[in-house]
């Protein structure tokens, strides 16, 4: 298979010699915020409101749009300790890129976690068995650090896996040339940084900050290794053709986003 691990040489490149495939993600604030889309040989990590786990659905299905439509055409395995999985939003994003809901989930190959030591098995000793079966190019860790926080594992030998975990996911996704996105809470000590400690935090090489007022969403480059920190928006979309919104969305104050 191309771009085993055993296939990637080690060697010295400028930065003008690195040439990487850019992937749009379907969502225009994204792809303008990050340069055009995603490239192949980097790990992103998404942390901040859980909102963020409908954008990385929805990226699983823009995957697999045809080279023609901006898509690469491929499947999208997805190790998942955050439960993000929602049969609905991906018929929704199924259709709204035309394609065929059933075909889209058979190119979505989930694995769920329910605990860490599950978390740790899937991620160091299952991967490479998984891309030998799956010829994905997109690699999703839906909440890395999420069960090691409700297990109480933040210290000592949990962030030791951890950091364990995020070097592996680093060096598998630039040996297979992939895109991996990795998914985190913020920190409980300070919202606008990662849970999952120094580790995760280092071996992601792009950071985006993902939070949630009533009418935006708002993304925050906070780490890119070509672009400056930066922000953006989009509009959330509005409610569906009889849609019944509850009395305390009209109530609410903004939160000044």
């Amino acid at each position: 298979m191309k771009g085993t691990e055993s296939s990637f040489k080690l060697g010295f490149s400028t930065a003008d010699q690195v040439r990487r495939s850019v992937i749009p993600t379907g969502i225009v604030a994204l792809d303008k915020l990050l340069g055009g889309g995603l490239e192949t040989g980097l790990m992103y990590l998404f942390y901040g409101n859980r909102c963020l786990n409908n954008d990385l659905l929805r990226i699983a299905v823009q995957m697999q749009l045809p080279a023609e439509r901006k898509g690469i055409n491929s499947p999208t395995i997805i190790i998942d300790s955050a439960n993000m999985i929602k049969i609905d939003k991906l018929t929704d994003y199924s259709f709204e890129f035309e394609l065929e809901p059933e075909e889209v989930m058979e190119r979505i190959f989930i694995s769920r976690a329910f605990n860490s030591s599950q978390t740790y098995a899937l991620v160091m000793e299952q991967l490479p068995s998984f891309f030998e079966r799956v010829p994905a190019r997109l690699l999703i860790i839906a909440g890395l650090p999420d069960l090691y926080i409700s297990e109480k594992m933040m210290t000592g030998e949990g962030l030791q896996q951890l950091t364990h975990m995020a070097t592996k996911l680093m060096t598998f996704t630039l040996n297979r040339e992939i895109v991996t996105l990795v998914s985190a809470p913020s920190s409980q000590k300070n919202r606008e940084i990662p849970a999952g400690g120094k580790a995760l935090s280092s071996c992601a090489q792009v950071h985006i900050c993902v939070s949630e007022s009533k009418s935006y969403i708002k993304y925050t480059l906070a780490k890119h290794p070509q672009y400056p920190i930066r922000h953006t928006t989009r509009v959330k979309p509005g409610p569906r053709f009889g849609t019944t919104l509850p009395l305390s969305h009209f109530l609410d104050g903004s939160d000044g986003e």
